[in-house]
């Protein structure tokens, strides 16, 4: 159940506020959005509305999620995946349980028409509930990637950006807020120009780019690092030269943000350290999350042509030395950043709150508590396990949780 208080409160949490975290303040909820932080001590600011006790949680901004292809058995990329509603819909609303309150959905590579028919389907689907994430628009990964660097996708698939496609794809362009391309394929400097002259994010990934390529498609209008080192070309030798690759490059950047899967298996702690420390707050983390995400080992789905499995902790491709996306939720990375690795807790919900969202340009209502945004939070007990969510002003219980807010008398504190 959703809450349906129009002015409501949290109080007696860990609150994440742009200043760091504070347990003697109030959240006011005003409608769909964050009212006013105050002194929970004053009694009299809080008005007499609904109040839910956190009970020293930690709350969080929502989280954003810039990269995820379904979820719990659903696929982004396919009708109806277990035939009981669309996929879309159902992710949305299992995310937004586990703390994540907006999201992009990702597609994997496919030819041109097969897409453009899935962007039309998509524009239909309903992705306004309630109960779900917020529907941020379409990442396409593909198809204009390097076969030398597909990963999970189906090289079959794969191509250059002629311009016919680019136009194709750009009559959905209120929809697509994202492209991964591969900056060194023939035509790919034009299709980031058009691309990012439609106001779409453009980011490099599954490339083998050098430093040369990375910099014209930059100059161009591209933005953004699609998960680092995971489908990248790294230091080439010409001759007696080393010649930086996309890894190198996208490390020692001015400007570019840039994505890592912090899932504990893509990366280990050395690498992610090494970004941390590269890019500092540029630095964004994302899910890669797949339509194995949540079910069990064993499991097997399908990213586009290529079968894949859920294995330890991580998807797999079927038959073949690689990841096949991720498995983790973003609760669950920010358990290894935190609790395994160590960084501080601020720092480590930037890279899924504030960051995500000024790379998709929402960082003036998406991101932050504080008065005037979006009243989306996450609320987490220990290990950031996902107690429950604030979504556009409505409270939501964790799958395994009451819905703690009453109304319209609310849980009231002494």
């Amino acid at each position: 159940m959703t809450a349906k208080a129009e002015r409501w409160a949290l109080v007696n949490g860990e609150f994440l506020l742009p200043d760091g975290i504070r347990r003697d303040v109030a959240v006011m909820i005003e409608g769909e959005t964050v009212g006013a932080v105050v002194d929970a001590a004053d009694r009299a600011t809080l008005g007499g509305v609904p109040i839910l006790d956190l009970g020293g949680r930690l709350a969080t901004p929502g989280l954003i999620d810039l990269h995820v292809h379904g979820g719990f058995g659903y696929a982004f990329d396919r009708i109806d995946e277990l035939g009981t509603e669309p996929s879309v819909p159902a992710v949305l609303r299992r995310l937004a349980r586990s703390g994540v309150t907006s999201a992009q959905v990702s597609l994997v590579s496919a030819p041109v028409p097969q897409l453009c028919a899935r962007l039309a389907q998509l524009a239909v689907q309903d992705t306004a509930r309630v109960d779900g994430a917020q529907f941020l628009g379409v990442h396409l990964e593909g198809p204009f990637l390097a076969v030398a660097q597909c990963g999970a996708h189906d090289p079959a698939a794969l191509c250059d950006p002629a311009p016919a496609d680019v136009t194709a794809l750009l009559r959905h362009r209120d929809l697509i807020r994202m492209v991964t391309l591969a900056p060194e394929l023939p035509g790919a400097i034009d299709a980031v120009t058009r691309f990012a002259s439609a106001g779409i994010v453009v980011a490099a990934g599954h490339s083998a780019a050098v430093v040369d390529d990375l910099m014209a498609a930059q100059a161009a209008g591209l933005r953004h690092v699609t998960h680092l080192w995971s489908g990248q070309s790294t230091t080439q030798r010409h001759g007696a030269w080393r010649v930086p690759g996309l890894l190198e490059a996208a490390l020692a950047s001015t400007g570019l943000t840039a994505e890592v899967i912090a899932d504990g298996r893509h990366l280990p702690p050395h690498l992610l350290e090494i970004a941390r420390r590269c890019l500092g707050e540029r630095l964004v983390v994302v899910s890669d999350g797949t339509p194995g995400t949540g079910m069990p080992r064993g499991y097997t789905y399908q990213l586009g042509a290529v079968q894949c499995e859920v294995g330890d902790g991580v998807g797999m491709v079927v038959g073949a030395d690689a990841f096949g996306g991720s498995t983790a939720t973003l609760p669950r990375m920010l358990r290894h950043l935190h609790d395994e690795l160590g960084w501080p807790v601020a720092e480590a919900v930037a890279t899924v709150t504030s960051r995500p969202a000024a790379v998709a340009g929402l960082g003036d209502r998406k991101g932050a508590v504080a008065a005037g945004m979006d009243a989306d939070l996450a609320v987490f007990g220990e290990g950031f396990r996902p107690w429950g969510t604030v979504l556009r002003g409505r409270w939501l219980a964790a799958d395994d949780m009451d819905d703690h807010l009453d109304h319209p008398s609310g849980r009231t504190t002494a």
